[in-house]
């Protein structure tokens, strides 16, 4: 298993941390120098070799660290050279000032200290192996240069000299663990908070709701993009008050501020949208405001949809009973003109109240055929004399002469819905083209589906009317009720089928009514022919 030299001694280092310890420890080294330079003065010490000597190892080992320092990437390397350049000449220093009897051996200690405030146990170690070493080889080259032999006092006082770099080595180890962990704890620490901090960032910045962090004094502080977007905030409007982007009377919201209120709500509409404003007031440290803002325009819309539905099914409702109230007492007064023309030479009068009594009865037929619930009931009918019978009932005397082009089959479908579909699109055609021969009826059958239209020659159908063509109440006649294409369209719906009108033709109009492969009716036909 390989074992990085980084990871040796736990990591790299900061350049700037690595060239304020380089700076830190020259400036010592050269005022050590000055003062070694002192002290040897009275010495018998060769002064005039030893100093210039001394300055010129302390100048290359300058050199050489800067260079590696510049050159090389920081890490604990680095700083281990540094530390041994010290030993070199802290050794040339013990050597020069005495050896064992040397004053400066104290000097030792304290690189093994310094290599203790970096917080890393190997290099601690290393370091006090070193000291012992350069202690022993500055001492033994200076008893041999002076030809004196070691003494047993001598080695015991090297005994417990090289014992004392040991044990520094070892506390210093102790608390270079100690300050690792704490290290590594702080790091991990940092890194989760600006994990955390990112992350809130991005839940910050993602939210569809926007957000305002405001001031105690109800400045805006900071916000969120959907809030820039949600208010039409064109430029930073960091630092502005509150009441300048909301036009909000400053005097309320400095009654907000003053007052112990932990919450304030408000609804404003901008334009087209309906926003939702939300100030809470967060109490601690900074004493600040935080200001939510939902987009609740979708939540108006359909408040205001349910409330016309509502409308809507009441009045429906009332519709349905009124028409059955009305029907019966119509029916009798029917009954009673009749009798009443028979006595009469004259049946002018008559007949009028007959065609107002049927257009009345057309009226009240048509608001209950739509406001009344529809379920299919499917049958094996024929489709032909479901038609003969449809334009037998509209056009009694034959005087529109209606033409059927539909073959002779029987089919599954709800004979009921089909005939309220075509009575109200022949009369539709018949009132649009009352001209003979202009209405034709086709019906086609195809595998798994049919298609059935009603053409007339007629005027057509307007742009402005298109898009509104079964919306109830909407109509052209004076005369008619605006039912008779939406219950149309509501009968479709419940059935399964489609119906359209072809914008291909221009002479007239022609509505296309088509079942769906899906639908109730095609599903009992395919068990038929199954």
């Amino acid at each position: 298993m390989s074992v990085t030299t980084d990871s040796i001694f736990q990591g790299s280092y900061e350049k700037s941390r690595l060239s304020r310890l380089f700076i830190a420890r020259n400036i010592g080294l050269f005022i050590l120098l000055v003062t070694f330079s002192w002290f040897i003065k009275g010495t018998q010490v060769n002064t005039q070799v030893v100093l210039p000597s001394v300055f010129l190892l302390w100048l290359f080992l300058l050199v050489a660290q800067w260079i590696l320092l510049q050159q090389l990437k920081p890490n604990v390397w680095n700083l281990l050279f540094q530390l041994c350049s010290d030993f070199i000449l802290i050794g040339v220093l013990i050597f020069s000032s005495g050896g064992i009897a040397s004053p400066l051996v104290f000097l030792l200690g304290v690189i093994i200290i310094i290599a203790g405030a970096q917080a890393r146990v190997l290099l601690v170690l290393t370091t006090a192996v070193l000291a012992a070493m350069t202690y022993l080889i500055a001492i033994y080259i200076y008893a041999a240069s002076q030809h004196t032999a070691i003494t047993d006092e001598h080695t015991l006082k090297i005994l417990l000299q090289t014992s004392l770099f040991f044990l520094a080595g070892g506390i210093m180890a102790l608390i270079a663990r100690r300050h690792s962990n704490l290290q590594q704890a702080e790091h991990s620490a940092t890194k989760a908070h600006k994990k955390l901090q990112a992350l809130n960032k991005q839940i910050l910045y993602t939210m569809q709701e926007g957000m305002v962090f405001l001031d105690d004094r109800l400045y805006i502080h900071d916000y969120n993009p959907a809030a820039q977007t949600l208010l039409n905030l064109q430029s930073n409007c960091r630092g502005k008050a509150l009441h300048t982007i909301l036009h909000t009377s400053s005097d309320m919201l400095y009654r907000i501020m003053k007052s112990d209120c932990q919450s304030f709500k408000s609804e404003q509409k901008n334009g087209d949208e309906h926003l939702l404003f939300n100030l809470v007031h967060i109490r601690g440290e900074q004493n600040m405001w935080l200001m939510t803002i939902v987009n609740i325009t979708e939540t108006r819309n359909l408040e205001q949809k349910l409330a016309e539905q509502d409308k809507l099914a009441s009045l429906g409702q009332m519709a349905s009973m009124l028409a059955h109230e009305i029907r019966n007492p119509m029916q009798s007064i029917a009954q009673a003109v009749e009798l009443m023309g028979l006595q009469q030479p004259n049946n002018n009068l008559e007949r009028i109240v007959t065609d107002e009594i049927s257009r009345l009865n057309r009226l009240v037929s048509d608001m209950l055929n739509y406001a009344s619930p529809l379920q299919p009931h499917v049958q094996h009918v024929s489709i032909l004399k479901l038609l003969q019978t449809s334009v037998a009932h509209i056009d009694l005397n034959n005087q529109y002469q209606i033409q059927i082009n539909c073959p002779d089959l029987r089919i599954n479908i709800d004979p009921d819905h089909f005939r309220l579909v075509t009575d109200n699109l022949i009369r539709n055609a018949v009132h649009a083209s009352p001209e003979p021969a202009s209405i034709i009826l086709t019906f086609k059958h195809h595998k798994n589906t049919w298609s059935f239209n009603v053409r007339d020659h007629g005027k057509g159908i307007h742009g402005v009317m298109r898009k509104k063509l079964f919306e109830p109440f909407q109509t052209n006649r004076k005369q008619g009720t605006g039912l008779g294409l939406a219950t149309v369209w509501q009968v479709c719906q419940v059935n399964g089928w489609r119906i359209t009108l072809d914008e291909t033709i221009h002479d007239g109009s022609c509505f296309v009514i088509t079942s769906q492969p899906n639908s109730p009716q095609q599903g009992e036909n395919r068990k038929q022919h199954g």
